[in-house]
């Protein structure tokens, strides 16, 4: 039947979907400390739609399979002092390599037979880049740039940061470009592949945005890799790192099978999307990653913030237009039918998100319209108490007043 009320269901649609958003406002802002809501918060700030799609990238893979690149391979220099990891720099040398990434940081001068070894490496490696990093004192707020000692020569240098402020964040983007004093460095990843591929390297940065997301495609079983002793007593195929982008840095050590949690990250990649015990992948692997993504240019393209939260108001408008009718109008069945629309539709945004992400490589948050819909149902109860008040009070007219007594 036609509705009599069409301005009083727009306006009360509308007004109900601002209170939602009010008390989303104020469950996120949480502004008197209320505990419940910070561990409500805390359970799910860290887990993504997305990440179902991910977390199918890294079952338990043979080692021979299909790798994520044939143009990048890591190797293992754990546990080794500078003059061993100068040995291992000559041997890979010897391979004729495209570049060679070294994922440590040489602070400060150690003993001279050390460092001598290590700078004359460094100095035969044509091209080779260094890692260094941002790092946050907490006596001091001021930012140090980390970097190694400037006795081992000058080096292209790259930070190696990824934006996490604990290893109990999921790693899921990279800055593109930082500063130090007024000299801007770039990611440890894209100094590499400038040395590899400079035309992708300008690709990338003429996308202009502040962070990327990380494509991730594997971890350390679906990229080539081996350990320093491999290559030391030539247990590798013969000319296989020759052209090649070539990794040193940390996967766990080469006497202990078992993961070492240094430098052990969590990324979408991991199994487990809530109750995770275990980190998933190792730095150095995460640099990989990135790395592929600038050769292959597969990069993912967020939404704005701000056309989510619109996408997001009017989902809840148009469902509030439909749960303020059955509400006034069908009111013994009104709780049945808008948990099963709620559940409809949030199914059908979920795959939508993972749809774009999966087709298109867009990344659309599912929070500012998946929340709005769980919780309109419910709040629609405070918000006819509300307005009845309101009404009682002040006279103004709702289209809570204009159906059956039904409470």
């Amino acid at each position: 039947m036609p509705e009599k009320h069409p301005k009083l269901l727009i306006r009360d649609a509308f007004l109900s979907t601002v209170f939602v958003f009010f008390c989303i406002a104020c469950f996120a802002l949480n502004p008197f400390n209320f505990h419940v809501f910070n561990v409500i918060g805390d359970s799910f700030k860290d887990i993504e739609i997305t990440d179902i799609i991910f977390s199918g990238k890294n079952p338990e893979k043979p080692e021979i399979e299909a790798k994520i690149s044939n143009d990048i391979v890591l190797i293992n220099a754990a546990e080794r002092s500078r003059s061993e990891i100068a040995l291992l720099i000559n041997k890979i040398n010897l391979e004729n390599p495209a570049v060679i990434g070294v994922d440590f940081i040489f602070e400060g001068p150690k003993n001279s037979f050390d460092d001598s070894m290590l700078k004359a490496a460094f100095d035969k490696t044509p091209k080779l880049v260094l890692a260094s990093k941002f790092k946050n004192e907490e006596e001091n707020p001021k930012v140090t740039y980390i970097q190694t000692s400037p006795s081992l020569g000058k080096q292209t240098e790259g930070y190696a940061n990824l934006m996490v402020t604990s290893v109990q964040n999921t790693v899921r983007y990279f800055r593109t470009s930082d500063k130090t004093g007024k000299n801007k460095v770039n990611p440890f990843a894209l100094e590499i592949v400038k040395h590899f591929d400079s035309s992708k390297a300008e690709s990338f940065m003429k996308r202009g945005n502040q962070f990327e997301i990380i494509n991730y495609e594997g971890n350390l079983n679906t990229i080539y890799h081996f350990n320093g002793n491999d290559i030391e007593s030539d247990n590798f195929p013969k000319g296989f790192l020759k052209n090649k982008i070539i990794l040193i840095g940390f996967f766990g050590s080469d006497c202990n099978a078992n993961p070492i949690l240094d430098d052990y990250f969590y990324t979408p990649l991991n199994e487990k999307l809530v109750g995770r015990k275990l980190p998933d992948t190792y730095g150095i692997a995460i640099q990989a990653n990135i790395i592929n993504m600038i050769l292959k240019q597969n990069y993912i393209n967020k939404t704005p913030v701000w056309f989510e939260w619109v996408f997001g108001f009017l989902i809840c408008f148009l469902h509030n237009f439909i749960f303020l009718r059955h509400y006034v109008h069908r009111h013994l069945w009104y709780h049945f039918y808008a948990k099963m629309i709620q559940l409809v539709t949030t199914f059908l945004l979920i795959l939508f998100c993972i749809y774009l992400f999966r087709q298109f490589n867009i990344k659309l948050s599912a929070s500012p319209f998946i929340i709005p819909v769980l919780l309109t149902v419910d709040l629609l109860y405070f918000y006819d108490t509300l307005v009845k008040w309101l009404n009682k009070k002040y006279k103004i007219s709702t289209y809570f007043l204009t159906g059956p007594v039904h409470h």
